[in-house]
């Protein structure tokens, strides 16, 4: 993405939930953030970067629930500004009488209406998301507001809609060292390389 001719205020939303299974589903390896950030404004302005997650609600970290909290220090190093809520969970009861449980959690619409309260401050919107749910807001803001909108995701598991409605897609693993290999991974390496 770096180096194109498209000039001016660009904003980043990042749709962590959506990157997150996207990772983990096709890309092996730690995804460096600040390197996603780097490639999405390439040499334009950036006007801010917001990553949106949704947390588990912590427990006693002492029964060993991880917290979000270095992970979401660490967004904020590299740039971004972290937007946060809780994963609901939701527990109901069959008419057999089993348990079931539901989880819901998701920024689709407050990713949106943010893209909407921007607006007027931009030119260009960088999407990191293939969740077609976006593609009414894609088409919107290019109509109505005149925005370029630009998405990267993994080619794999982003709408066909939301790829025609884009002005350009980039793919995860088109971007240059996005990824580096997590410890676990470079240990599996040395090993299979000594067998």
């Amino acid at each position: 993405m770096e180096g194109r001719g498209h000039g001016g205020r660009v904003a980043v939303f990042v749709d962590g939930a959506n990157l997150y299974h996207s990772i983990k589903s096709y890309h092996k390896g730690v995804l460096d953030y600040s390197r996603l950030l780097q490639a999405a404004v390439g040499d334009r302005k950036l006007l801010r970067a917001t990553f949106y997650i949704v947390e588990k609600q912590e427990t006693d970290e002492a029964q060993g629930t991880p917290s979000a909290r270095p992970f979401v220090y660490n967004l904020n190093k590299f740039g971004y500004k972290v937007r946060s809520k809780p994963l609901q969970v939701h527990e109901t009861t069959t008419p057999q009488g089993e348990r079931a449980v539901s989880h819901k959690g998701d920024w689709d619409v407050g990713i949106v209406v943010d893209m909407m309260r921007l607006a007027s401050h931009a030119d260009t919107y960088v999407l990191v998301s293939g969740d077609g749910d976006y593609v009414e807001a894609v088409e919107y803001l290019q109509s109505e507001k005149g925005l370029r909108v630009e998405v990267i995701s993994a080619a794999q598991c982003t709408s066909q809609a939301l790829l025609d409605a884009c002005d350009s897609h980039t793919d995860l693993a088109e971007i240059p060292d996005l990824f580096r290999r997590s410890p676990k991974q470079a240990v599996s390496d040395q090993r299979s390389a000594i067998s």
